[in-house]
């Protein structure tokens, strides 16, 4: 493995710790930033924070709902994170609910968990209030506060801050669950993933053991989805940085330059956007040539030694992403040349590895050696070995298990081990390198087999492509008679005013140029067009069992 200096990281064991210590340790630093329609900042400390939570958490001891399984279902907000953390530091579990499913399917999540009580934005309430109905929940409290409305979180708040926060209640156990969440769910239905409070919190701590942490740090990922509360906002608070939300991904790009951050943290969709829409105004101004010509220069000087930034790619970077400097990146894989153009404009992109499963981190670049083509090194207290191709994960920040799916649990671990259902393999430098979803994988009549990711990954290069899922198109009697297919939905701002047919033709010469350098078993022999934009995960990954 590749020597370079570990960073001193902060570890807690439990959620009431992790509220007191960070309350003592950084007091009036600002701790979150968030920024209304309007584009207002609001701003609250670290003793803020903690005062808020520990008042709430004191209100649900009052209630008798400490202990107990309760849900929260809503956009990012300061108030999610205030439920969160107040329900963990109870000794209760917070149950994650992802917003963007169906009514239906929200309220079954609720029901499936055991939530007592449900935490939920105004635009949730009424598909939660259904669950009062014989008393299948018994409280349901609204996240942000409305004039005339009780029971919303700032009037729990104002309780326990009223009765006094000095309630300590048993002593928690670093490996009792203290979240509920649930999985992304791209080829299967979700399950209920069971997190210790020493998995995610040690998580977090160690996803800083290879990057230096940033000051400010912004990021849009859905809090219900474990790497936007573990590797964003857990890891933040744990170092006392400053987290800036968003929590409307219609204004991500106004609030990321209000925010003026060093870092984010988000998924290769979002960073595919920003590129794409770099070269759209390059190619609109008539500057792409200049463009072109700026960063081969640059790669040129690196490899020559010479470092330094060029003027004209520094405004690029700056008119793109504002203050932003550095990405870390995961959720699926982000081709290394878009890495190396961003690099050249003064923005460092580190890739990394998680599944919900291991709170979520498994390994991460670092700013010491960044290899774009790599997901970087297994974090500190976790282990990975390579079975028959499928990353296992070992340590302790693996789950406790599904909730009440002990058949489930007991065919995802083995010894210790998590079967990850990813492929991938580790290098002789200890980099993890990652392939494809083991059950994803396409295998041919004559034996050889494909992940879909390598070839969208090549496709998505295509400026007419803004979605892409590649896949195995039955084209004989038996499984393995299949000829590779794309589905592909266009970029509406580059295909406006472009018939089904001239869409059509353009994406067939663009794909036969990829086409001409694959081997003949990895080249797209269908190409299909949708009109709407695929069904996605919170990590923004395409949910391939619904196409």
């Amino acid at each position: 493995m590749k020597k370079f200096p570990l960073n001193p990281v902060c570890l807690y064991e439990d959620f009431y710790q992790f509220l007191r210590e960070i309350r003592q340790k950084y007091t009036d630093k600002p701790a979150l930033t968030y920024f209304t329609r309007r584009g207002e900042e609001r701003s609250f400390s670290y003793n803020q924070l903690t005062e808020q939570a520990l008042a709430l958490r004191e209100s649900l001891f009052l209630r008798k709902l400490n202990g107990r399984h309760i849900a929260i279902v809503g956009e990012n907000s300061y108030e999610w994170i205030l439920a969160y953390l107040a329900i963990a530091a109870s000794g209760g579990v917070a149950v994650c609910i992802d917003a963007e499913q169906p009514d239906k399917t929200i309220r079954e999540m609720v029901l499936a968990a055991d939530a007592q009580a449900v935490f939920a934005s105004g635009t949730y309430l009424p598909i939660c209030r259904p669950l009062l109905q014989n008393n299948r929940i018994t409280g349901l409290f609204r996240l942000e506060e409305k004039e005339g409305e009780e029971d919303c979180l700032a009037d729990l708040c104002r309780q326990g801050r009223e009765a006094g926060t000095n309630t300590t209640g048993p002593s928690l156990s670093p490996q009792s669950t203290a979240v509920i969440v649930y999985t992304s769910g791209t080829t299967s239905t979700s399950k209920p993933v069971m997190l210790s409070h020493q998995a995610l919190l040690h998580n977090a701590g160690n996803s800083l053991s290879y990057l230096k942490g940033q000051e400010r740090v912004f990021t849009s990922l859905p809090f219900y989805h474990t790497y936007g509360m573990t590797s964003a906002v857990l890891a933040t608070f744990g170092r006392g940085a400053h987290m800036l939300i968003n929590g409307d991904l219609k204004t991500v790009m106004r609030d990321l330059h209000l925010a003026q951050p060093d870092s984010m943290c988000t998924v290769p969709l979002m960073v595919e956007a920003i590129h794409k829409g770099i070269w759209m105004n390059a190619e609109k101004s008539g500057k792409a040539d200049d463009l072109r010509a700026l960063l081969k220069r640059d790669k040129l000087m690196r490899k020559l030694g010479k470092n330094s930034i060029h003027p004209a790619l520094e405004a690029v970077r700056k008119q793109a992403v504002g203050t932003l400097t550095m990405i870390t990146c995961g959720g699926a894989h982000l081709s290394p040349d878009i890495t190396e153009e961003f690099q050249s404009m003064g923005l460092t992109i580190l890739q990394g590895y998680g599944i919900t499963e291991c709170s979520p981190l498994v390994a991460v670049n670092s700013d010491y050696c960044n290899n774009p083509e790599s997901v970087g090194f297994v974090i500190p207290e976790m282990e990975v070995k390579i079975v028959e191709d499928e990353i296992w994960v070992r340590g302790i920040s693996v789950m406790n298990g599904y909730y009440k799916q002990e058949e489930l649990t007991r065919e995802a671990m083995e010894d210790g081990w998590f079967k990850t259902g990813d492929l991938g393999y580790l290098d002789k430098n200890d980099y993890l390198y990652i392939t494809g979803r083991k059950k994803d994988l396409i295998v041919f009549k004559n034996g050889k087999k494909i992940s879909p990711e390598k070839v969208e990954e090549q496709l998505r290069t295509i400026p007419l492509i803004k979605e892409v899922m590649v896949y195995g198109a039955a084209s004989g009697t038996t499984a393995d008679d299949v000829t590779l297919a794309a589905t592909i939905y266009p970029n509406p701002e580059l295909s406006a005013g472009l018939s089904s047919y001239e869409v059509l033709e353009q994406l067939q010469k663009a794909v036969d140029q990829i086409n001409a350098d694959l081997p003949p078993y990895q080249q797209i022999q269908l190409v299909n067009i949708r009109e709407k934009e695929f069904e996605k995960t919170a990590s923004q990954k395409i949910k391939r069992y619904l196409v």
